[in-house]
């Protein structure tokens, strides 16, 4: 039941979003009356010209109406919106501070890896604990960046910690965090043996990996350092091996503003880590060759409509979700219909990989992690597993080793997903679904 004394608001709000169509319906009422008036006043009548001249003016305002909503109302949006934002919080505004996000996951929506980095002229510094999400998803972004000539700086925790320990106990005794650190090394001294044997195009950046034993006071992504246009990415609090979400500050660098202090807090946590040479050691106890595959780009669906394998879309997430670093949540689309969130659905997807000739029965790790909402079926290379995997909103993944399935050469992984029917859903977010998983792959060189 509607409020009365609401109604001169819904009027506005009615008027607000048809004021396009309003302002056609005016100028046709205008013209109409202005071309009409010939045929309805005689020529020598004392009212023909005042009510000619009374149209033309109706006309005008629905032009200068519907100039204004195409045009000028667009252009002036983003100054209006700045203005707006100086008003409503000045103390934000002055401290340099563009945006809060409640976690990390909330701040990729807004804005990806890669808009981010491609404001990066000089130097991409980014600290965390593990950044496995930076060495999977982001490797060939830092890759262009360094071949490009700017300094990649990378800092994260130390393996062989006495905190990370701590921090794996708080997380049930689970080495998930600890092997997410030696991948995430593995991974990035990959990545500098295939920059120096690009001969080709020789690399003019440098990548530089520092570790450190401390609990980290933050997590960071700073993009030209003490530049003008130097932007910071802020996880407010140290990170303690805990599924609570940080939020994410993002602050500009402004005179008197926020951003000296985190350049400091930034500067700080580096001078106490160390340097990790990748040509002098590696990173784990002994040499391996690693592959690691995330749900994103690389993950295909069945489109039954053409029968071909399509794209994977980055889907639109549950609050309840959880997330697996590096990788994202995919769907056929962003998002359901209305109706298939009432009738539920039912779609393949599969990830390919190749191993090399050998290397079946001499695995390190053969690990997939998986999450899905409702629940998928998973089979490898035509062997199905005999289970059913789900987890959306666990506070740990479905954890499935894959290795007596693989096989030299090529390799699939079809996952079978399963939505199920909602009939009373009203809208697409009331019955989401989507896919999530990180498949890790280690074996001795």
């Amino acid at each position: 039941m509607q409020n009365p004394g609401k109604s001169g608001l819904n009027i506005r709000e009615w008027v607000r979003d048809r004021i396009i169509f309003l302002a056609l319906i005016i100028f046709l009422v205008g013209s109409a009356a202005y071309i009409g008036a010939d045929a309805l006043f005689d020529h020598e009548s004392m009212w023909l010209h005042p009510i000619k001249e009374f149209a033309l003016l109706i006309s005008l305002i629905g032009v200068v109406s519907l100039g204004y909503e195409l045009f000028l109302r667009e252009m002036t949006f983003r100054e209006y919106k700045d203005a707006l934002r100086e008003i409503v919080n000045p103390d934000a505004v002055r401290l340099g501070i563009q945006g809060f996000y409640k976690n990390r996951s909330e701040l990729g929506q807004a804005s990806s890896f890669e808009q981010l980095f491609k404001h990066a002229q000089r130097e991409i510094f980014i600290g965390g604990s593990s950044l496995l999400s930076i060495s999977t998803a982001s490797r060939e972004l830092l890759k262009e960046k360094l071949r490009a000539g700017v300094t990649v700086k990378l800092l994260l925790m130390n393996p062989d910690s006495p905190v990370v320990e701590l921090i794996t106990r708080q997380g049930g005794g689970k080495p998930t965090f600890l092997n997410e650190i030696k991948t995430s090394l593995l991974l990035l001294q990959k990545i500098q043996h295939e920059l120096d044997d690009e001969i080709a195009s020789p690399v003019t950046g440098k990548l530089i990996v520092h570790t450190y034993n401390i609990i980290p006071s933050h997590s960071f992504i700073s993009l030209d350092p003490g530049g003008r246009s130097g932007m910071i990415i802020a996880d407010i609090g140290p990170y303690l091996g805990r599924s609570t979400p940080r939020p994410s500050m993002v602050v500009v660098n402004k005179k008197d503003g926020m951003y000296e202090y985190w350049q400091e807090m930034n500067d700080l946590m580096w001078e106490a880590s160390e340097p990790v040479d990748f040509k002098e050691a590696a990173p784990s106890a002994r040499p391996t060759e690693t592959l690691v595959y995330n749900s994103g780009k690389d993950t295909e669906y069945y489109d039954t409509g053409t029968s071909l394998w399509r794209t994977a879309s980055i889907c639109q997430m549950d609050k309840s979700w959880k997330g697996l670093k590096g990788s994202q949540w995919i769907w056929v689309r962003e998002t359901v219909t209305l109706e298939e969130a009432k009738t539920g659905s039912q779609n393949r997807f599969r990830q390919r990989f190749h191993i090399p000739a050998g290397q079946q029965t001499r695995f390190v790790r053969a690990e997939l992690f998986v999450r899905s909402d409702d629940i998928c079926h998973i089979t490898v290379n035509d062997v199905g597993v005999r289970q059913e995997y789900g987890g959306a909103d666990y506070p740990d993944p479905f954890v499935v080793d894959i290795g007596k399935f693989l096989k030299e050469g090529d390799n699939t992984v079809f996952f079978e997903l399963l939505s199920f029917a909602k009939p009373d859903a009203e809208s697409p977010s009331d019955n989401r679904t989507g896919l999530i998983y990180r498949l890790h792959i280690e074996y001795p060189l």
